[in-house]
Parts: C-alpha cells; sequence; structure tokens
C-alpha cells in the first residue's frame, strides 16, 4: 500500500528501542523492492553497518541516528543525521555536520570529542527520558511530565546530567 501512495520513506532501524536488526541484506532488498525507500536512519551505532549499506548502493541516503558515531558515519558518507542531543545543543550538532561536508575535519571532529559525554549521560536510560530531563534542567520545557510507559529519571540520572550539563553552554 506505501509504493502506490508516492510518499517517500526513510526505514528508521533502532534495534536498541524495537529488538529487531534490519540486516543489511533485509535492508538493501527493501530499497530494491520497495521504491518508495529512498534513505535509512541507521541507529544501530555500527559503522560497519553503515559502510556496508553506503558501499552497496550509492543512491542510498544513510543518515546517522547514532550521536556517538556521528562524526565517522558523516566523513564515510552518510548524508546527515537525526540527533537525540541536538534537541539541547543544536548549533554545536549543525556546525559538526557542516564541517565534515566543508572538510574542516579537525573541528568536526573536536566538536563530536567533546559532546561525547553528553551524547554518553543522553543514554543512561531509556531514550527520550534523560534528553527530556537535560530539556528541563537547561530551561528548555516547563515540566518534568512523562507519559507512561516512561517514567521519571532516577535521581542518580538527574544528577549526572546536572553534572555534565556544566561543561556545555545550554
Amino acid at each position: 500500500a506505501l509504493a502506490e501512495t508516492g510518499e517517500k520513506i526513510i526505514i528508521y532501524n533502532v534495534p536498541g528501542r524495537t529488538s529487531v536488526d534490519l540486516e543489511t541484506a533485509t535492508t538493501i532488498r527493501l530499497f530494491d523492492d520497495v521504491t518508495n525507500i529512498y534513505a535509512i536512519k541507521e541507529a544501530t551505532g555500527s559503522l560497519e553497518r553503515s559502510i556496508a549499506l553506503l558501499s552497496q548502493r550509492k543512491d542510498f541516503i544513510v543518515v546517522s541516528g547514532d550521536d556517538a558515531i556521528d562524526f565517522p558515519m558523516l566523513v564515510n558518507g552518510a548524508k546527515g543525521i537525526i540527533s537525540v542531543t541536538a534537541n539541547i545543543l543544536p548549533n554545536l550538532k549543525s556546525k559538526l555536520v557542516h564541517d565534515v561536508f566543508a572538510r574542516n575535519l579537525d573541528s568536526a571532529r573536536k566538536i563530536n570529542d567533546d559532546l561525547y559525554a553528553l551524547n554518553s549521560v543522553l543514554f543512561c536510560e531509556s531514550n527520550p527520558i534523560p534528553i527530556k530531563a537535560a530539556m528541563y534542567l537547561a530551561g528548555l520545557l516547563d515540566t518534568l511530565e512523562y507519559r507512561l510507559p516512561l517514567v521519571a529519571p532516577s535521581a542518580e540520572t538527574m544528577k549526572k546530567l546536572e553534572k555534565t550539563l556544566e561543561k556545555y553552554e545550554v
């Protein structure tokens, strides 16, 4: 039915949330068989997976869905990012992408390295719990509310977020 609508489709591969991994062969088959599929948000955390996809289909757009490896994915041919961290530091994440595309790789790598601590703490509990808490701590959200099945972050996570956010201008 989707192939008949004409709507463009981005596949989202995030086994950490779905407990199902779209393996490379399956993804390539879907891309070849369903003309509406043009891209994948690859969030397996595997640089090898991205390279496998990019090496097999030059016209298949791979987008990084894993903040920790945005830099190497972009350098290896990913066309962009869909980022959790960008919810709190959009300017830095945007600069990272623009720097890679402008081949300012030292600058991009430094941004990626500088964001490592934040990228890590934002995934210390199930997404989107930590990013919402971080946005609240930064004054970007008025309240810290979650809808079930999500629950508030632990006190330990809140302390980690507060300590980590001190390193960044948010």
